[in-house]
């Protein structure tokens, strides 16, 4: 799968114009039977520009609640919840936008960017062959056009549109870079070289082109001449962690040792997660010598993922080195378990077995690696445990390689969406717990004659608190299916099914329930998008 930042791009006309205007108007028109929409939709955006999303979407429901014809409340709630990283619930409101006004070319863009941060790219292709017919001078439409066809390997057409983007903006190098993109995807590296070429001629300072023609450079291992690419990169932008792991991984394999931890270093500073960052420094502190440091990156990778075999034996190595020989043990059971076929696994955990005076157990995997070599010689096969068959990263695929460093993928660094947003939310760190209506929803229930709903929700809540997670979330559904406006419903059977690792069910119930008043689920929804971002910096 490409590797690539999913930084998207919306054009400046739809940029929030702050208005300066007193919050507590709000407090006041709300008391009055018709509010004044014009008012509420101005605040609604003021709060929008001051990054306070989920008090705009506030604003923007009570114009949708008394206009439900218009099309500029879905849209800049859909901004709102998109800052929000709710993606589909930001798509959902562009839709609502684009029915009732099928000609505001915005509302597609912002479709086509929650469609990319959600994978759709055939969606997002969609949309983009809309707003590139609306507004065919946006060059940085056109550019996010090429990319999305670029993910879907859709090369003729993407090698369509960067010929439209050269043509058009000839001086331009982002046209050049999503050409070598193209080509790279052909494996065609040397048309690819003279394209890249032609960015840096076009624009000297693009760091996109000097990083591309560092990549390229080091895939040809001509390192010396990747790193002068990489320095201009860096010097334009120092805050880039995967130029830094690529650089360090140049100034390695020239044995610039301290080079190297030096930008592994400044690269973990960067992104502090980044699991390339700390399963080479980690290799890299282990050939220094520097095993206690090691141990703590291998650590940080297991305390992610703690299936990583690759890691684990590297863990297990530094451990026999300090004499942690039980600790060594274990990991090497852990790798032989998921690796029976491993040899020299069953070497070092004899080794590390006759230390704590375990002479049988070594001689029994000294034995075992003994007639799995005689085997081999001869040509038959051992009975032994199936390897089990689980997909793994790159650097997993053969375990002889445990001491081998990890490389970006060079032949996938596509450029970057282009972008002006950035999204923030309060109170990220909210904590995902079940939730009941407060008393005042309680005596509306009741005074409304819906005992029974109210039964059947605190049913669905004890079968949650239970651990009966299938049971709650059709008992919550039977709530929603009652009453649909039941905030608290459309919450918890959002948070139940986050435990099941369903996130297509959740994040569009957490949406839901944002709407419905529930704005901590906004920060949930964020919460999650970062975990998968977090996810996303593994190994591949």
């Amino acid at each position: 799968m490409r590797r690539s930042r999913f930084i998207v791009f919306i054009t400046t006309s739809i940029r929030v114009v702050v208005l300066v205007l007193s919050f507590l108007w709000g407090g006041e028109l709300i008391c009055h039977a018709q509010i004044n929409t014009d008012r509420m939709m101005n605040i609604g955006r003021n709060a929008l520009a001051y990054d306070d999303y989920v008090l705009s979407i506030s604003y923007f429901n009570l114009v949708i609640n008394y206009k439900p014809h218009l099309y500029e409340p879905y849209f800049y709630r859909g901004v709102a919840k998109f800052y929000l990283d709710d993606y589909s619930g930001a798509a959902l409101d562009c839709t609502q936008a684009i029915q009732r006004n099928p000609y505001f070319p915005n509302t597609y863009e912002l479709r086509g960017l929650a469609y990319i941060n959600m994978n759709r790219f055939p969606d997002a292709i969609r949309d983009y062959r809309t707003v590139t017919d609306m507004l065919p001078e946006n060059r940085s439409l056109w550019h996010n056009l090429a990319l999305c066809y670029i993910e879907t390997d859709s090369l003729d057409q993407a090698d369509n549109i960067t010929d439209i983007i050269i043509r058009r903006w000839a001086k331009q190098a982002d046209g050049y870079t999503l050409k070598a993109q193209v080509f790279l995807q052909r494996k065609d590296t040397a048309a690819a070289e003279t394209y890249i070429d032609k960015a840096i001629e076009a624009d000297k300072y693009n760091i996109g082109a000097h990083t591309a023609k560092a990549n390229i450079l080091m895939s040809h291992e001509q390192y010396n001449e990747a790193i002068q690419h990489f320095d201009e990169s860096l010097r334009l932008n120092p805050k880039q962690a995967n130029t830094l792991i690529n650089r360090a991984l140049c100034h390695y394999h020239l044995n610039h040792y301290r080079d190297a931890m030096a930008d592994y270093d400044r690269a973990l500073d960067l992104e502090p997660k980044n699991f390339i960052g700390h399963y080479n420094r980690g290799l890299l502190r282990a050939n220094v010598g520097e095993d206690n440091l090691a141990i703590e990156d291998f650590n940080f990778i297991l305390s992610i993922d703690p299936d990583d075999m690759m890691a684990t034996f590297n863990r297990a190595t530094l451990l026999e080195n300090i004499g942690d020989y039980r600790g060594a043990i274990r990991d090497y059971t852990t790798v032989i378990n998921e690796f029976p076929k491993f040899l020299y696994g069953y070497e070092r955990r004899a080794a590390a077995r006759r230390m704590i005076g375990d002479n049988a157990g070594a001689n029994r995997d000294e034995e075992h690696v003994l007639k799995e070599q005689i085997a081999h010689r001869y040509g038959y096969s051992t009975p032994t445990s199936r390897q089990k068959n689980k997909t793994r990263k790159k650097s997993q695929i053969n375990l002889d390689d445990y001491q081998k460093l990890v490389e970006e993928d060079t032949q996938e660094q596509v450029p970057e969406y282009e972008s002006e947003y950035r999204g923030k939310v309060q109170n990220r760190e909210q904590e995902a717990k079940l939730m009941l209506p407060n008393e005042n929803t309680y005596k509306l229930y009741r005074e409304a004659g819906k005992e029974e709903m109210l039964h059947t929700f605190e049913q669905a809540f004890q079968q949650a608190q239970a651990g009966n997670i299938n049971e709650a979330i059709e008992g919550f559904t039977r709530v929603i299916e009652q009453n649909d406006h039941f905030a608290e419903a459309y919450f918890n059977r959002g948070i139940l099914h986050l435990l099941l690792d369903d996130t297509p069910h959740a994040i569009p119930d957490l949406s839901q329930a944002g709407e419905l008043g529930i704005y901590q689920a906004y920060n949930i929804i964020k919460k999650n998008q970062n975990i998968k971002k977090d996810q996303s910096v593994k190994k591949k």
